[in-house]
């Protein structure tokens, strides 16, 4: 094995697979994340050659992921096993993937940094942008608004073009992947364009809401009503950019609690950051 007493080790950096998923959720599990086997699927059918695992003599001793979607990309789930970190192994994962991210043209990176990875990214050159805080919820709400609609894959082009805004860049791939894997989603019309969307999805503790996004409180107030009314019983999760106010404000009217929170930080050209304030939950914080 790596010794792991030597100032700097050197891991080999390999792709992820199908096979290293138990791994990477032992790790995630252990950093109090809420990741599960559908994400890392989800992550891996994106971008099959943007997610890396770092060995030291065959042993895994760390990860990271990549998304990109047209002019931006993401990079998640930096984990070192813990009796290899402060040995620059996370270093080299990350520089592996930015490397990767820029060579595929991405000039802009972003990322959800806990509080133990802030320093690492600095020293890469990621400022911040804002925090992102986290809210959990298990309550029961009873919902008796009907003029909110599921919607579908057939339905994704109209809901894409709608998040895009939003959301700073095109990842309708992105929310197909997602959809096949969805709890329920729903979306407000109201007979005209879309107003407001959201996803549910099957998390590690419950269920995750993300990406939630909407044009206006009410609208976006809406549809969480119906997920919420949906999926009683269970722990709900979601982390709101700090931006945005309203989102703030109903979550805590509702009974939301709040939870450890992240930084949002971005390296590169100033572009993609789309209108944050409406974003009412990102999708995670690997994938945005």
């Amino acid at each position: 094995m790596c010794k792991v007493r030597s100032v700097h080790v050197s891991p080999i950096i390999r792709l992820f697979g199908r096979e290293d998923i138990e791994f990477a959720l032992r790790q995630t599990k252990r950093e109090g994340w809420d990741a599960n086997v559908e994400l890392f699927g989800v992550l891996l059918e994106h971008d099959p050659q943007g997610c890396f695992i770092a060995e030291c003599d065959g042993h895994r001793v760390g990860m990271v992921t990549t998304t990109r979607y047209r002019r931006t990309a993401w990079i998640g789930n930096l984990i070192v096993t813990p009796e290899y970190r402060n040995h620059g192994i996370g270093s080299h994962l990350m520089n592996h993937a930015m490397k990767h991210i820029s060579k595929q043209g991405i000039r802009t990176i972003r990322l959800e940094a806990d509080p133990p990875g802030i320093k690492l990214y600095r020293r890469f050159g990621f400022v911040d942008e804002f925090e992102s805080l986290r809210f959990t919820y298990a309550g029961s709400i009873e919902n008796s608004d009907h003029s909110v609609d599921r919607f579908d894959e057939t339905d994704l082009p109209e809901v894409a073009a709608f998040d895009a805004g939003f959301f700073g860049d095109d990842r309708v791939s992105m929310l197909r992947l997602l959809l096949k894997h969805t709890i329920t989603a729903y979306w407000l019309r109201t007979g005209g364009p879309v107003r407001a969307y959201a996803i549910a999805l099957p998390s590690a503790s419950g269920v995750q809401i993300g990406p939630w996004v909407g044009e206006d409180l009410e609208a976006a107030h809406v549809v969480l009503r119906s997920i919420l009314s949906e999926v009683k019983g269970v722990r709900v999760g979601l982390g709101v950019p700090c931006v945005n106010r309203e989102a703030v404000e109903l979550l805590t009217s509702l009974g939301f609690q709040r939870r450890p929170s992240s930084l949002r930080m971005v390296y590169g050209e100033a572009q993609g950051r789309g209108l944050p304030e409406r974003v009412f939950a990102i999708g995670s914080g690997a994938v945005g």
